[in-house]
């Protein structure tokens, strides 16, 4: 009889045991994954903030840019008032408007057609209307690119309108992932 009784207690506090290692190798495993998140979480916030951080820099460059484009503008349209007013007084009718206007176009493309501010290429495009475009890199995969609408001046408050400004691929994309699923036979 005695020993069924210290067998039993033996078998309680075998598992008893068995409870408090199984509860312990539990606990190490989610600390490991809590640590491992915990480092991935880490290594992805800081790539964010250097891609944030890259975007901001070119994203100011490209403000200071837009400035100095701004400030061509205001050049041109005051160039191209006072050539108008020296002709006949003030413009008053509108085919001397419309010269006035093709003129201050085509003295836009002139300036900024292959103008290089802050070492970036500006390019003047005309489809119906006359478009400044430059491109900022941004890292080695991407670039800022920001299109403007240069506007008539005389009709209204800006010399231009933002019409692009957006990140996209610097690169084109060669996907190349084939799987040879079955052998050549020839």
């Amino acid at each position: 009889m005695r020993k069924d009784k210290q067998q039993s207690s033996f078998v309680n506090i075998g598992s008893s045991s068995l409870l408090v290692i199984f509860l312990i190798l539990c606990l190490v495993t989610f600390a490991i994954l809590s640590v491992s998140s915990a480092k991935s979480d880490y290594s992805f916030s800081e790539r964010l903030a250097e891609h944030k951080t890259k975007y901001y820099e070119a994203s100011a460059r490209a403000e200071r840019i837009a400035g100095e484009i701004d400030d061509v503008l205001y050049e041109l349209a005051q160039e191209s008032d006072t050539k108008s007013d020296g002709k006949n007084g003030m413009t008053e009718n509108a085919t001397a408007r419309n010269g006035n206007t093709a003129s201050y176009v085509a003295a836009v493309t002139k300036a900024f057609d292959g103008m290089q501010i802050d070492n970036v290429m500006l390019f003047c495009t005309t489809e119906d209307d006359l478009f400044i475009s430059y491109e900022i890199p941004i890292g080695e995969k991407q670039k800022l690119e920001v299109r403007l609408l240069v506007t008539d001046y005389t009709k209204e408050d800006t010399y231009y309108k933002t019409v692009a400004w957006q990140v996209v691929p610097s690169g084109t994309w060669q996907g190349d992932e084939s799987l040879n699923l079955m052998p050549v036979t020839q």
